[in-house]
């Protein structure tokens, strides 16, 4: 099977990997501004799944290139300690359980490559450490974020409004975490891979 593909979408030349795993139902992943098309062993629909989402694409790689253009404006807050962060995130979290009225068991920092934090359903929240690098407000929506998965783990409606009623349009915040993450990886993550 070929694994580097070529469609167009609207203005766009898509390139495209088809990558076979060990999975039960085929996906579409775009993290870096590529498309991988992730299917299972001895699946032959790769382009029609490309063709059946390409507005999803579209639209993914749009919103992405404009972050692209929009981080050009944003900077790495690069005076921060770690101590500092510790701290900040740490009263946060205490902050926003007892607005929230949860209990959660511990907080650890950990470099991530994909996410800016996690929590389990055992109350543990993971923060990723290139945090560190974001604007205050940033910060805060982030860790509020994960206290907000004590009440509701999944990204539903419900969990949504949660955060809208502290946050109002949470999708500007979900964007400039988008545009942040460009800038975080530019620094420091492309530049470890090399």
């Amino acid at each position: 099977m070929e694994r580097m593909k070529k469609t167009r979408i609207n203005d766009l030349d898509v390139e495209y990997e088809v990558i076979p795993r060990k999975v039960k139902y085929p996906r579409l992943e775009i993290k870096t501004g590529f498309l991988k098309v992730i299917v299972p062993e001895g699946y032959d629909g790769a382009d029609r799944l490309v063709e059946k989402h390409k507005k999803w694409i579209y639209d993914r790689l749009c919103r992405l290139e404009s972050s692209r253009q929009k981080a050009r404006n944003r900077s790495l807050n690069l005076e921060r300690t770690d101590e500092e962060f510790r701290h900040l995130v740490n009263d946060l979290v205490h902050e926003f359980a007892n607005y929230l009225k949860v209990d959660f068991e511990v907080v650890r920092f950990r470099k991530m490559k994909s996410r800016w934090g996690s929590c389990s359903s055992t109350g543990n929240i993971n923060i990723n450490r290139y945090m560190i690098h974001l604007p205050y407000e940033l910060i805060e929506y982030v860790v509020f974020h994960e206290v907000a998965h004590l009440v509701e783990m999944g990204h539903n409606k419900r969990f949504w409004n949660l955060v809208s009623q502290k946050f109002g349009d949470y999708r500007e915040f979900e964007d400039e975490l988008s545009i942040y993450w460009i800038l975080i990886r530019e620094r420091f993550i492309d530049v470890a891979k090399n």
